[in-house]
């Protein structure tokens, strides 16, 4: 990895400089100036570092402009491009060119996560009031919490529900803070989770409804490299799954040719 060698601040200034290039085509030693508060001299030793690490041909100084250009053969030194860096140069921008969907899903009330964080490190039970989407009233029921997931949304708690017999995911939002956690007790009896210990192997592909070019566009926007693409995750997980890539949808972009359930070696279930 190129920079290494160099002491954390200045790796830091080279790495943006590399993503400068990459996204903008173009900087200059005041783009680091800006961005770092670092003095001209300091900028031109950074300069210096990071051209001597790339290599001839990569940049051109146009004079005209006064800023270094990257050129058709630029490859960045610090791996493969994210999407995720454009959030730092849309806030640097001096128009907008950037907004985000607002997330209703986003709220969660730390105070519910607290004392299930405690639960599943001291493997404790305790009882919550539970208001779920598929009965009308809440619900007392005794819980051992045993791990968190995120749906790539929000946090849910996987816990086995003495009430009804089987592990389930609670939100903590939906928990009754005025009501819940006055008793707990250590957790027994508890069964194994087999779904959590147990891979949900999906193939996947372009749905078939879809035109080829379509499909050509499926492919490249989901990452295929081959015909199926096969998303291995816990059988715990599956139902996020589906419904994050939309495999429940009317009309999908995807569609499911099999799921195969395969049960984790036992090296697989230490390292889990």
């Amino acid at each position: 990895m190129a920079f290494e060698d160099l002491k954390y601040a200045q790796r830091n200034r080279l790495e943006y400089l590399d993503r400068l290039f990459f996204w903008n085509g173009a900087a200059t030693r005041a783009s680091l100036i800006q961005q770092f508060g670092i003095s001209n001299a300091q900028a031109a030793l950074d300069f210096r570092a990071y051209l001597k690490e790339l290599g001839d041909d990569a940049l051109i100084y146009d004079a005209t402009s006064r800023q270094y250009l990257a050129q058709k053969g630029f490859q960045r030194l610090t791996g493969p491009a994210a999407t995720s860096e454009l959030l730092e140069f849309f806030e640097s921008e001096t128009r907008s060119i950037y907004d985000e969907f607002p997330d209703l899903q986003r709220s969660q009330n730390v105070h519910a996560f607290l004392p299930l964080y405690r639960a599943i490190r001291a493997g404790q039970s305790v009882e919550i009031v539970y208001q779920s989407m598929r009965d009308p009233e809440p619900e007392t029921r005794m819980i051992a919490p045993s791990r968190f997931v995120s749906d790539g949304v929000r946090l849910h708690v996987r816990a086995y529900c003495f009430t009804r017999k089987q592990f389930r995911d609670f939100i903590p939002s939906r928990i009754d803070l005025e009501l819940s956690f006055l008793k707990s007790s250590v957790a027994e009896d508890v069964p194994r989770d087999d779904e959590w210990f147990t891979w949900s192997v999906l193939e996947l592909r372009p749905h078939k409804r879809l035109a080829a070019s379509q499909q050509r566009v499926v492919r490249t926007e989901f990452g295929f490299t081959e015909d199926v693409l096969e998303i291995r995750i816990r059988q715990a997980l599956e139902f996020y799954t589906t419904r994050r890539w939309g495999l429940d949808q009317e009309f999908p972009r995807l569609e499911c040719l099999t799921i195969k359930h395969v049960p984790m070696t036992k090296e697989e279930i230490d390292a889990n």
